[in-house]
């Protein structure tokens, strides 16, 4: 009897050290058991395991080498001089949480029993740009592993040393506009902070060495950012020119209106959606595209995108999901990136890229969770997506070569004197690369422009369109770049509101070949010279916002909601 209450204690122990070890929930389950999903996500411990890195392979191998640990493997426990046995296996539920891959191969497994992994399904080498979500860490003797959710879709078992652990990731730089009324918040800078697991927090817990930078004054600051065992720097600096982004207000007025219009009707309130389409919680694949004609412009289904690519979870919080609700497109080198929200009020999203050169049929992306799991593996390798950062509104958007651009902006404000970030994402990991700001004010600071839609074109420029209000107008303006600083220039001015219901802009680009703007509200299109002047105005009747514009390869690409769906022009003049 007491050798049995001794064994009562220490296994008791041992459940609570684990649980306290990972904050876990209290289900904890031994040998093949599961438990149920209800703990907190990550442990905020400094302390991480030492576990074997089994299957561990570099990124151009996926062979199968074994690694042994320093983890005790012994079939006993020594207590009081008591052998109790071990139980293979240990399984823990977790509330879902989003986690990021290392650059190391290691195999995925189907499943775990006994302690030991069972049929490799996939290697985890091919998702480290996709979205990866875990809900169950299993440890065995040897090692820890997680179940990994894949784009949305449960797809096995990883060894925690899978992941990057104990990581923050911030640009090198960040570079800030002169303004005595601004003030830079430096979390914005963060693309990720993981902890010992390799999940992510909360930019919350993140400290942080200085909270704002104040831009007053010329100056540079490094900022540290530490989590637990994770810290990172970055280098801030103030720019000196007092001038930078201060327009001569005679250039303003000596350029002309071009002659416009308030009399196109269009709806407040969205009436349309796919045919397959009812709700973010209730859809069916789409199974036909369309054709759009209006005028001279035809547009023809070119992708249907997944409405989410993250687990369907009605207690999900924003870092773990990746949609529904599509904002802007940018669309280059024959990817389609795209910017995400999963509520219309943030400011913080996913940026989604597709490889559309590979990912040639319109409707497979709707098929992830049900293709077969050898197409699904070759499939995400053709999809990227970012960790969640700031992109404002999503739809002042654009790319170059190498980086795919957002402004950061906020689109309840109409003019205010703060400066617009400017965030530049890298194209191989869609993580941030660097930030700017920039402002633009007709004399000084109570005359300005805080843009709410824009397009880059390349590194170094970059046109954005403004609603005056006051003089009924709107206005499009270039912004080029010498080294750091951003020079504004209006080229062009439409009298009016184009529009009988004050309807918001929903999409702006520029066609740099026959130097035309495009305008979108709603379902309405507007093609104007660099000068202003309407040439076309295409209305399509979809009932469906349009969610961005581009303008690649000499088409055009507009992007829908109500399921997102981008569709693509003939060649336009």
């Amino acid at each position: 009897m007491k050798h049995l209450k001794k064994i009562a204690t220490i296994i008791t122990t041992l459940m609570v050290a684990l649980a306290v070890a990972t904050s876990s929930s209290a289900t904890v389950a031994v040998a093949d058991t599961t438990s149920a999903t209800n703990a907190p996500a990550a442990s905020n411990s400094d302390n991480s395991a030492n576990n074997a890195q089994d299957n561990k392979t570099t990124s151009t191998s996926s062979t199968d080498n074994s690694a042994t640990g320093t983890t005790n493997t012994s079939d006993t426990t020594q207590g009081d001089q008591t052998k109790i046995k071990k139980p293979k296996q240990t399984i823990t539920g977790f509330a879902m949480m989003t986690k990021v891959a290392g650059d190391k191969n290691y195999k995925v497994w189907k499943s775990i029993s006994n302690g030991k992994v069972h049929t490799k399904v996939a290697d985890g080498i091919n998702f480290r740009y996709n979205h990866i979500q875990s809900d169950q860490l299993i440890e065995t003797k040897k090692a820890r592993y997680w179940r990994i959710y894949v784009d949305g879709r449960q797809v096995g078992y990883v060894n925690e040393n899978y992941f990057a652990k104990n990581q923050i990731s911030v640009p090198k730089t960040v570079t800030l506009v002169r303004n005595d009324n601004y003030d830079f918040f430096t979390k914005d800078a963060i693309s990720y902070a993981t902890d010992e697991t390799g999940t992510v927090v909360a930019n919350d817990q993140v400290k942080i060495s200085r909270d704002n930078i104040f831009c007053d004054v010329s100056k540079t600051y490094t900022v540290k950012y530490t989590y637990g065992n994770a810290s990172a720097t970055t280098k801030v600096t103030v720019r000196k020119s007092t001038n930078e982004g201060v327009v001569d207000p005679d250039l303003v007025s000596n350029v002309t209106a071009q002659p416009g219009t308030n009399d196109y009707k269009t709806w407040k309130t969205h009436y349309g959606s796919s045919i397959n389409y009812i709700n973010p919680d209730e859809y069916t694949p789409e199974t036909s595209g369309r054709t759009l004609t209006s005028g001279d412009l035809t547009l023809k289904t070119k992708f249907y995108q997944p409405v989410l690519l993250s687990v369907k979870d009605p207690n999900d919080d924003n870092i773990n999901r990746v949609g529904h609700i599509p904002e802007g497109v940018t669309v280059s080198d024959g990817w389609a990136y795209t910017s995400l929200l999963s509520h219309t009020n943030l400011m913080s999203g996913h940026i989604v890229g597709y490889d559309l050169n590979k990912l040639t049929s319109p409707y497979n992306a709707q098929h992830l969770l049900d293709m077969s799991q050898k197409d699904f593996n070759n499939y995400v390798k053709h999809i990227k997506v970012s960790p969640y950062i700031p992109i404002g509104h999503g739809q002042a958007m654009g790319s170059s070569k190498k980086y795919v651009y957002v402004v950061n902006n906020d689109h309840s404000q109409s003019q205010t004197t703060d400066s617009v970030e400017l965030i530049q994402i890298r194209k191989s990991d869609m993580q941030i690369n660097k930030i700017w700001t920039f402002k633009t004010w007709i004399g000084d600071s109570s005359n300005t422009c805080y843009f709410q839609n824009g397009v880059v074109i390349s590194d170094t420029e970059m046109y954005m369109v403004y609603h005056d209000t006051k003089n009924n107008c709107y206005e499009y303006w270039e912004l080029q770049r010498t080294g750091d600083n951003w020079y504004p220039a209006l080229v062009g001015k439409t009298d009016g509101n184009f529009v009988s219901n004050g309807a918001p802009v929903q999409g702006f680009t520029y066609d740099p070949d026959n130097k035309n703007f495009y305008l979108a509200f709603n379902d309405l299109i507007f093609k104007l010279s660099r000068s202003g002047a309407i040439k076309q105005a295409y209305q399509f009747n979809t009932g469906r916002e349009i969610e961005g514009l581009s303008v690649s390869g000499k088409r055009l690409y507009v992007n829908l909601a109500q399921r997102a769906e981008l569709l693509v022009s003939m060649h336009i003049n």
